[in-house]
């Protein structure tokens, strides 16, 4: 029988292990609802889960791009999977 274990839970949503997703799942049982922008908290590198600061709460945070996205830069939210936000950058190229 199975038991839970609130540790390993905790360890699991908090920790820094690549989310298994390629690009073209990334929207997959996500919950869409979820839009607007965000600003990030701490860097959201590729495969890797960051945070954001969003509608008065702070939140895990994925980018489908294979990019680094650096802290105070402005995402857009495009939907949520469990806990974790789903966000592309919003960068615009000055020339």
């Amino acid at each position: 029988m199975m038991t839970f274990n609130p540790i390993k839970a905790l360890n699991t949503l908090w920790s820094d292990a690549p989310v298994d997703h390629a690009a073209t799942n990334f929207l997959r049982g996500a919950d869409t609802s979820y839009k607007g922008r965000a600003i990030v908290s701490e860097t959201i590198s590729p495969r890797l889960r960051g945070r954001v600061y969003f509608q008065g709460s702070w939140w895990l945070a994925q980018c489908e791009q294979d990019i680094t996205i650096a802290v105070d830069e402005v995402v857009q939210v495009i939907g949520r999977q469990n806990i974790t936000l789903l966000v592309r950058p919003m960068r615009t190229s000055s020339v």
